[in-house]
């Protein structure tokens, strides 16, 4: 089978070369080459063809760039290809495509040399089978909203349900807080109520429900007497990071 070598690139200085170091398994192995990067893969496909390969380098660096975005990394948009592409067949034979130089700003970043990447790549090829992961952190990656966070959210708890049948539930343990408390409502109040998170909330002020302050740290609905504790865009962030990383531990350990 050929084995493909697609040019990928990073704004971050230390991030390749510290992945490179990294152990790494097949399917696929992030290489340097001759003072260049690469991923590198077995692709079935006509070893002249470099379309495929490159959809495919597409698809695996939307991958890890997603898992990227996560502790302790927290980059986003970290690699992307370039348009060098070179392909080794069975026999040894190498074809080349011409590479279109794409320039990458360097950017002041995290110590990458000090981190382990051997989990992330682990994690990242599990995470790869499971679609519902890939969907979760597509949205993650995106601009931090109440609609992309919940969206995570939403994936999440779906996934828990068809695994475990419907009516199961997001383990209460991975949604509380280091008091204790529960923060799943806080946050999805928070996300969807205009009254608590302004026009920035997922729903209108016209469909959300009516609350009243109860102190600077408390709201209670109207509605039903509940008191949430409402959360700003960075606590969510950090409220759904936390879930995902959890997600994503439980469902790979599975694999």
């Amino acid at each position: 089978m050929p084995k493909r070598f697609v040019e990928i690139t990073s704004q971050y200085p230390t991030l390749l070369s510290s992945i490179v170091r990294a152990k790494q398994k097949s399917p696929y192995t992030i290489i340097e080459r001759e003072g260049k990067y690469y991923l590198s893969f077995s692709d079935s496909a006509d070893p002249r063809d470099t379309e495929k390969a490159k959809q495919s380098a597409d698809v695996l660096l939307s991958n890890i760039n997603g898992m990227l975005t996560l502790p302790p990394f927290r980059v986003t948009n970290a690699l992307q290809r370039a348009n060098d592409v070179i392909t080794e067949d069975e026999n040894g034979n190498v074809f080349g495509e011409g590479t279109r130089m794409i320039g990458v700003r360097a950017v002041i970043s995290t110590d990458f040399a000090s981190m382990d990447f051997s989990n992330l790549l682990e994690m990242q090829e599990k995470a790869g089978r499971l679609s519902r992961i890939k969907e979760a952190l597509r949205y993650y990656g995106q601009e931090r909203s109440w609609f992309n966070l919940y969206d995570v959210y939403e994936c999440i708890r779906k996934d828990i349900e068809e695994m475990e049948g419907e009516g199961r539930k997001i383990p209460e343990h991975w949604l509380v807080d280091s008091h204790g408390r529960n923060r799943l409502m806080d946050f999805t109040e928070s996300a969807n109520n205009a009254n608590i998170s302004g026009y920035a909330a997922r729903h209108t002020y016209a469909e959300s429900k009516a609350i009243k302050r109860i102190n600077d740290k408390l709201v209670r609905m109207k509605e039903n007497g509940k008191e949430i504790m409402p959360m700003t865009l960075d606590e969510a962030t950090t409220f759904i990071e936390n879930l995902l990383m959890r997600w994503i531990k439980y469902r790979t350990i599975q694999l």
